[in-house]
């Protein structure tokens, strides 16, 4: 099943704008999502590599993901869980970083124990998700020293 199949399941919007141009899937995702996958107007990804090392705007767009989550059933970009944590890491804010990869971890379980991987793509499988995986022992290690 297509991105767009999938999502048009939830909603039915038009796939020309006003001026007869085709939307980009951006711009459907928005749409059926009530603009839930927004950042200050703009798409996530759009703000993936100029806010990177923005530690409140990544967080803003775990956030985003999260609420696109569960408004249209498409699981979460792990980039922006995965920039939290390292940045948070930097910042030896073991906590948080703890916080958004649990967090990461379990939305995206639940969304497979609901949704099944059947015609969609498993981020679970991916180095990112994988990374994020990985480093929370360690962000919990550094936790338990911090804390004592």
């Amino acid at each position: 099943m297509s991105l767009l199949s999938f999502l048009f399941k939830k909603k039915k919007p038009s796939l020309q704008k006003e001026d007869g141009l085709l939307k980009t899937s951006g711009e459907l995702i928005s749409e059926v999502t009530d603009g839930t996958n927004l950042v200050d107007g703009k798409q996530t990804w759009e703000l993936a590599s100029e806010k990177k090392d923005d530690l409140e705007a990544m967080k803003y767009c775990c956030d985003t993901e999260l609420k696109k989550m569960g408004k249209a059933d498409l699981v979460s970009a792990p980039y922006y869980f995965e920039r939290v944590a390292i940045l948070s890491r930097k910042n030896k804010d073991y906590q948080q970083e703890i916080f958004y990869c649990e967090q990461y971890i379990e939305k995206v379980e639940s969304f497979y124990l609901k949704n099944g991987v059947k015609g969609i793509a498993d981020v679970r499988k991916g180095p990112r998700f994988k990374a994020i995986v990985k480093r929370l022992p360690k962000a919990k290690e550094l936790y338990v020293k911090q804390s004592t």
